[in-house]
């Protein structure tokens, strides 16, 4: 195995504890190791699975080779763009964590850029797994947002990116004056998907309302900053953007009419809080 694989979770091993029994972690030789006995390899791809059970999930491999194919061609370079610009200045005091980075677009980016660890976690071991291809700097860990495997107020800021979020372990896990930027869609994400499955989907419209404030009942939100853009489909993309989006969970993609698609607006709204 690559020795830079295993040694990268010696810069986190002090920020970790065991999500088995709490107790702190060290890095001993390949493994992640608590007090307790409890011990976790890191793989030869680079990441480590902390979780003892796999999560049953619509999101398969299928679903981030998809997303993968759309993120590298560009589809979201500018919320990328916008978040790195939010975070741009903000000398986190410890780790970041990418809670639920998924194939890990946004934790590579800033991983060549912050000065300080990053982490990517998910529950989904394809995601990571994935994300761990080709060697890179983050430390991946298939483990659980409802149960960070880190200790409190040991990480300097939190990336929450089109996912779910759990504040109690967020307030929890962030250090004093540590930063959260969560993305969440904006009102017209996708909205040509939306007007082409109709009346199919559960929600035809989209408000943050709620999100927002659910947020605010556990911290301070400071900004919000908007990044939207609309790009031309080419035909063979079409597939995939049908299938990485889970706006289309429970939707009969075969049966839509997928050549009226000629273009997709990405627009995401960034909560930044403290």
């Amino acid at each position: 195995m690559n020795p830079a694989r295993i040694e990268k979770f010696a810069r986190v091993a002090d920020a970790l504890r065991c999500p088995l029994c709490g107790a702190e972690m060290t890095l001993q030789g390949a493994s992640l190791r608590c007090g307790s006995g409890h011990s976790f390899d890191v793989s030869a791809k680079g990441y480590v699975n902390l979780m003892r059970r796999a999560v049953r999930d619509d999101y398969d491999a299928g679903f981030f080779e998809a997303r993968s194919r759309i993120l590298e061609a560009g589809f979201y370079r500018h919320v990328l763009d916008a978040l790195l610009e939010a975070l741009d200045g903000a000398a986190p005091a410890g780790p970041v964590l990418d809670a639920g980075c998924g194939e890990g677009y946004y934790a590579k980016a800033l991983d060549l850029r912050a000065d300080v660890p990053v982490i990517g976690l998910d529950t989904s071991r394809d995601a990571i797994a994935r994300a761990a291809r080709g060697g890179n700097g983050v430390c991946w860990l298939v483990s659980d947002v409802a149960n960070l495997p880190v200790r409190d107020r040991a990480l300097g800021c939190i990336l929450n990116i089109f996912t779910p979020a759990n504040y109690a372990e967020f307030t929890r896990a962030l250090a004093g004056g540590g930063l959260l930027v969560k993305v969440v869609p904006g009102p017209l994400h996708l909205r040509e998907l939306r007007e082409l499955a109709g009346d199919r989907l559960r929600h035809a419209t989209h408000s943050n309302r709620r999100v927002v404030e659910h947020l605010e009942r556990h911290m301070v939100l400071e900004r919000r900053l908007r990044a939207r853009a609309t790009f031309d489909v080419a035909p063979d993309q079409v597939d995939d953007l049908l299938r990485m989006t889970p706006l289309l969970f429970g939707v009969d993609t075969d049966a839509l009419p997928r050549e009226r698609v000629r273009s997709v607006t990405v627009d995401a709204e960034l909560l930044i809080a403290r």
